[in-house]
């Protein structure tokens, strides 16, 4: 055990002390060590980066949430793959952001959700698993397993599963002026420009007990508010990036011109046609509506289960009719946040009964915690990629779900995405289709029936891969 006290005073007021911060570092199992960082008033356990994805950053889930978490493991740690994406959940106030974020985390009560505007002020973030595709048919009969991930747990014989997730971002709500700091206007964009899709909540239910923000429910009014604000930030914010002169010259510059151009015109950053290179050279700038968004319309429980095909219905004429909103690239789906919240407080029994009262038979795949995290695989073009099979026993104890880039991530990178030392001593990838590995009972057999193939380092990972690296020391 080793115990270490630091503190800093100023050399201008050599009688203010800042107060002293003790470390203590006890050893763990697997070379691994717990720290406890403490003052005079708290002592506080921070857990390893295995433990850090179930803490919730400004949530009373963390015993001092204000207090950002570090970890100090062993030297060659490995970095979480599945946690580089995000998305915000992005709307007006009392829309049912909040409690949407509860339901497709599965926690109930995660994220306060109270009947008054900006109940949310710092932005709550969970990870999203995303489901990994269900076996209906195997050689034409239907599978035992009920997914590829477990599938692949019990050929790898390894005791633990893990799947991909991406970490979803509840962030304040948006009101008029929010582009002019309205609100919380500047917290709340900073906070999108960080993530990689939008999730536009809009809210389709007339609930006279829950508060709106203008005083009535009007979908495609209050769609377009949110819109508009998200493209008048851009537009200022391509302006004051053009105003730099020297430092904004080249492709960025034209890029710019044509965005503000698009942005005046009220065209989204998305809809005004700008090349993948032009894209590249402007992504720094986290331009709001470059990014894809998906419209969550929010409805209540009669309507995502009795009605649902009318409320179909309903929605895609929304869709026709909000400005701003590019029908060849955004997508949108129906959500039940009330009932799906509800829903993640019961076990699986209960929940089919509950449906059962409500007149329906739901096998659990149209519920937003399922439908939305594929939807946002779709729209940003990810792909799942599997590690452990193959792995000796002894090696690896978990099989892996991945969330990587299409088409963007090669072999090497990706060795070097798992360890260092895998990626300096990498040979070459042994890779197999997820579907063709689970026909065997080994991932030997599949080797001697010639489904695995040996693939390089400048092989581009494609979905539904299961890779094995085979490295030097």
């Amino acid at each position: 055990m080793s115990f270490s006290t630091t503190s800093s005073i100023s050399n201008k007021r050599r009688r203010c002390v800042a107060p002293i911060m003790l470390l203590i570092t006890l050893p763990s199992a697997q070379s691994r060590t717990t720290s406890y960082y403490c003052s005079p008033s708290s002592f506080v356990p921070t857990p390893t980066y295995r433990d850090q994805i179930t803490y919730l950053v400004g949530t009373n889930d963390h015993p001092h949430p204000h207090i950002r978490t570090r970890s100090r493991t062993s030297k060659h740690r490995r970095p979480d793959l599945t946690m580089k994406i995000k998305a915000a959940l992005v709307g007006l106030p009392n829309v049912g952001k909040s409690t949407l974020f509860n339901a497709l985390s599965q926690t109930p009560h995660l994220a306060p959700a109270k009947n008054f505007p900006f109940c949310t002020i710092e932005p709550n973030i969970a990870p999203l698993p995303i489901p990994s595709p269900h076996l209906f048919v195997v050689d034409g009969k239907p599978g035992d397993e009920p997914s590829l991930l477990t599938a692949l747990t019990k050929l790898s014989k390894t005791p633990n599963q893990r799947p991909g997730t991406i970490s979803l971002v509840d962030v304040a709500g948006l009101v008029r002026g929010s582009s002019r700091g309205e609100g919380l206007g500047n917290r709340f964009l900073a906070t999108v420009r960080e993530c990689d899709v939008v999730v536009h909540v809009v809210r389709s239910h007339r609930d006279g007990n829950v508060v709106h923000v203008h005083g009535k429910v009007d979908e495609v009014e209050d769609a377009e508010v949110v819109n508009l604000e998200l493209v008048l930030a851009d537009l200022s914010h391509v302006e004051r990036r053009l105003e730099k002169g020297a430092s904004c010259a080249g492709m960025e510059r034209e890029a710019l011109m044509k965005a503000r151009e698009g942005l005046k015109g009220g065209l989204p950053a998305r809809s005004i046609g700008l090349t993948v290179e032009e894209e590249k050279s402007i992504k720094s700038m986290g331009l709001l509506t470059l990014k894809p968004v998906i419209y969550a319309f929010n409805v209540d429980e009669v309507d995502f289960t009795v009605n649902r095909s009318e409320a179909s219905e309903k929605i895609e004429g929304y869709m026709r009719q909000i400005q701003y909103c590019d029908l060849d690239k955004d997508r949108c789906v129906l959500v039940s946040a009330k009932l799906e919240s509800e829903l993640a407080e019961l076990s699986l029994l209960e929940r089919e009964e509950y449906l059962r009262d409500l007149g329906v038979e739901f096998d659990g795949i149209e519920l937003c915690h399922y439908t939305l995290p594929l939807l946002l695989k779709e729209q940003l073009g990810l792909s799942l990629v599997y590690t452990g099979p193959g792995v000796p026993a002894e090696r690896t104890q978990t099989t892996k779900m991945h969330v990587v880039r299409s088409s963007e991530m090669s072999a090497l990178d990706f060795a070097g995405k798992l360890h260092k030392e895998i990626r300096d001593g990498f040979m070459f990838a042994e890779v197999t289709n997820c579907f063709d590995l689970i026909r065997f009972e080994s991932y030997g057999a599949a080797k001697e029936a010639g489904v695995v193939r040996m693939e390089g380092r400048d092989y581009m990972i494609q979905d539904g891969d299961v890779v094995l690296m085979k490295w030097k020391r």
